[in-house]
């Protein structure tokens, strides 16, 4: 990514930060997702509304002004960041019962905010509903050790489709795949790059039970050998669902920031991917194995 276009990137980045702190001051801020930012540049991208424009100085960044860039899509992703993260918190809480990840939900989202009509949160009710249900299902298949990678990135895949549709519109359909093929994405990556913290702590990852094809009997200690199928077999379904999502993305008629936008899809989303196979793959000790312990 070029300078200029990082940025502008940052400019919308720190917009979001800007929304997040105006609905929910510094809790919301907390909840900060670069995740968004993309679905910020997409929508921008898309509808060219009108933003705008300023610098100020944040807790982050308390020297210097920066630069940003708000508009109506700022505030809509951080309505669905702030959602995302207070399932995800509840999720954290029922399944490891971490008592931090229950209060920050219910100080990001106090249940009369869910439960008021006249709230900004409340008007995306039809979301909600099936944000909840795919992530509770997420949660139950996870609890029962599914190795069902499809069923569980889809419905992550849900998740997304129903974000990225803005608006019932002509370009609702685009939106939407272009939104369920990179949540596939994201969860089958997300499971990729924890693997080692998982196999540690003994926690559910989708991709173990392939893993453990690959390392045989013991698969606590793993070769950089088995590591690289791993990351092959990984490879290939990443590979599928980057396909799917840029199709889709490309249909849409976007000019504004659409090299930004290129490059994420094209390569940024791989960074975490390559940095775990380089972590992996190298060599470990003279055998070339790498011990979890």
């Amino acid at each position: 990514m070029k300078f200029k276009e990082f940025d502008e990137y940052h400019r919308y980045y720190c917009g979001l930060c800007k929304a997040l702190k105006d609905e929910q001051g510094a809790k919301g801020q907390m909840s900060l997702s670069y995740d968004m930012t993309f679905l910020v540049l997409l929508l921008t991208g898309l509808y060219e509304p009108e933003e705008e424009k300023g610098a100020r100085r944040c807790v982050v960044h308390p020297a210097a002004k920066h630069e940003y860039i708000k508009n109506v899509f700022s505030d809509y992703a951080a309505d669905m960041n702030l959602i995302l993260t207070y399932y995800k918190c509840l999720d954290d809480w029922q399944d490891e019962k971490k008592v931090f990840r229950k209060l920050y939900a219910n100080l990001l989202l106090p249940k009369r905010e869910l439960q008021n009509p006249d709230s900004r949160i409340c008007s995306y009710k039809e979301k909600i509903t099936m944000i909840a249900d795919r992530l509770k299902k997420i949660s139950e298949l996870e609890k029962e050790n599914s190795d069902d990678l499809d069923r569980l990135s889809g419905y992550f895949g849900d998740v997304l489709a129903e974000i990225f549709a803005f608006r019932k519109d002509e370009w609702e359909d685009n939106l939407r795949k272009t939104g369920y093929y990179l949540g596939k994405f994201v969860y089958i990556l997300d499971a990729y790059d924890d693997m080692e913290k998982d196999i540690r702590k003994q926690s559910f990852n989708p991709l173990r039970y392939k893993l453990e094809d690959f390392s045989g009997t013991n698969p606590d200690i793993i070769t950089k050998e088995q590591w690289k199928a791993l990351a092959d077999w990984t490879k290939e379904i990443l590979m599928m669902q980057a396909a799917e999502c840029a199709k889709e993305f490309e249909k849409l008629p976007i000019i504004k920031n659409v090299e930004i936008l290129r490059n994420i899809l094209y390569s940024g989303i791989w960074n975490s991917y390559y940095k775990a196979t380089a972590g992996r793959c190298m060599d470990k000790d003279a055998k070339g194995r790498m011990e979890i312990t």
